[in-house]
């Protein structure tokens, strides 16, 4: 038994050694602040950042606030990126059990008959059948000298946070999507509104002019322009309709319901836009973002794999054992002489694998390499991300300031036309040019308020936001799916 112990000793002072490369964090160049982070005009560097809000602090609407809720918890989306995780939690626990001792038992009883003809010729007395039991417990055990399971346990842990941050990363495209569609529909509901409200007006001025056509005042040339604007506007209203059923729809299913009608909250006009939009510092970026995190966990876990691959060009040893009974009567199988027992350490070494083992490490050297590059281009793209939404927000913020002067200049235009034509200064040509141009941007100053929100949307997902915090909700607490059952492995 001496030499067992030396054995069980000398693993318990190397089960720690694991042969894969150190990890250092290699996200390349980190710039000091944003591309366009200055245009908002604020004392650079930023500590704090527009993604430290919570969503429920982000979007004021009540009718909005209650959407994401409902999302959070039924969004199929969310539940396959919970289920996904339960897996890799799963898979870190197979891992984990292949390091340690695995025991069985056996149970056997059999009974055989013998050649009576067999050689050399059966004596006398020889009995042709016989009977043999046997119980025992056997015991195999992987002695991990090398830290190979250690090694593969340990990337099936990295992985298992990958897909947390992966469901992470979902529940902000979720709070993301929802807000998004949320403000397009309250879009259509405003140009739906602004077609209806232009229609009356045409309507009304067609009444006007047919009147003055009966009298002779005008020729029925101007009664078919007016007619032509009562119909452009007429067109648009099912057009909007139309849209307005699918956005519902959308919503509906990312609520994780079937098609049905969506409940309002404030108008467009008065949906809160951030005046500004604090980015904070880009080295932030690497904790805070989801995808960064997640491609930083599956890089760990190539990095792990080496050392499992690494692992293979070394011994192998295992622990084998077996205890129990046999006998050939099944009265004295649990007696002591019917005790059997053996225990030992077998060591492999590969020898000849046909180059197997190497490839397997070029292999793993390879997907390490795919991770890093991966790790890295997703670093890029959220840098890229934030540039663009910054000086999105910021250049739709002057843009809607034009745009509603421009509704000012022409909605003047329209009420000095409609004077100068009863005034009889001016043809009714004027009068209908002037509010046919003010249909068309008003529709457009409505487009440029949900560009402008969706910045704010798109600015706060790029941040990282959406995804954390979810048990400080004011009031009842939103019921993320999965989130209760994503801890540690």
């Amino acid at each position: 038994m001496r030499p067992l112990v030396l054995l069980l000793t000398g693993v318990l002072l190397l089960g720690g050694c694991i042969l894969a490369p150190r990890y250092e964090r290699q996200p390349g160049s980190v710039p000091q602040e944003y591309r366009f982070q200055s245009l908002e005009g604020q004392p650079q560097p930023q500590l704090n950042s527009l993604a430290d809000l919570s969503w429920w602090e982000l979007f004021k609407d009540p009718v909005l606030q209650e959407l994401i809720r409902e999302a959070l918890a039924a969004n199929y989306d969310i539940r396959l990126a919970a289920a996904r995780v339960a897996e890799s939690r799963a898979l870190v626990g197979v891992s984990r059990a292949a390091w340690l001792p695995q025991v069985g038992g056996v149970a056997l009883y059999q009974r055989e008959r013998l050649s009576s003809t067999s050689h050399p010729p059966a004596g006398p007395g020889f009995n042709a059948t016989d009977s043999v039991a046997q119980f025992n417990f056997d015991l195999f055990w992987e002695i991990d000298l090398f830290g190979r399971l250690r090694s593969l346990t340990k990337a099936a842990k990295a992985e298992f946070f990958a897909s947390e941050w992966a469901r992470r990363a979902v529940l902000s495209a979720v709070v993301a999507e929802v807000a998004r569609a949320y403000f397009e529909l309250r879009t259509l509901d405003q140009q739906l509104e602004i077609s209806r409200r232009t229609l009356k007006s045409y309507e009304d001025s067609l009444r006007l002019v047919t009147m003055r056509f009966e009298r002779g005042v005008v020729s029925k040339q101007d009664v078919y322009q007016v007619k032509a604007l009562v119909h452009t506007a007429g067109t648009r209203i099912p057009d909007l309709q139309r849209l307005i059923a699918q956005q519902e729809n959308r919503i509906s299913i990312l609520l994780g319901k079937n098609p049905e009608d969506i409940p309002r909250g404030k108008p467009l006009p008065q949906l809160a836009v951030r005046a500004t939009v604090p980015a904070g510092l880009p080295s932030k970026l690497l904790e805070r973002r989801p995808d960064i995190r997640q491609a930083e966990e599956v890089l760990i876990a190539t990095n792990y794999r080496i050392g499992a691959a690494r692992a293979n060009f070394f011994p192998r040893i295992t622990l084998s054992g077996l205890f129990g009974t046999q006998s050939a009567d099944l009265a004295r199988l649990f007696t002591g002489p019917a005790r059997i027992w053996t225990i030992g350490p077998t060591a492999f070494q590969p020898i000849f694998t046909s180059g197997q083992n190497i490839f397997i490490l070029k292999t793993t050297k390879a997907q390490q390499e795919q991770a890093l590059t991966l790790y890295q281009l997703t670093v890029r793209t959220a840098f890229q991300e934030v540039s663009d939404g910054l000086i999105a927000h910021t250049k739709f913020r002057e843009f809607r300031e034009q745009q509603e002067l421009l509704v000012q200049s022409y909605q003047n235009y329209s009420k000095l036309a409609n004077m100068r034509y009863k005034g009889g200064l001016d043809s009714f040509l004027a009068v209908l040019d002037a509010d046919r141009q003010l249909f068309d941007v008003e529709l457009q100053l409505a487009g440029v308020m949900r560009d402008q929100l969706l910045t704010v949307v798109q600015l706060y997902q790029a941040l990282g936001g959406g995804w954390e915090n979810e048990g400080k909700y004011p009031g009842p607490a939103p019921r993320v799916y999965g989130l209760n059952k994503t801890a540690s492995p």
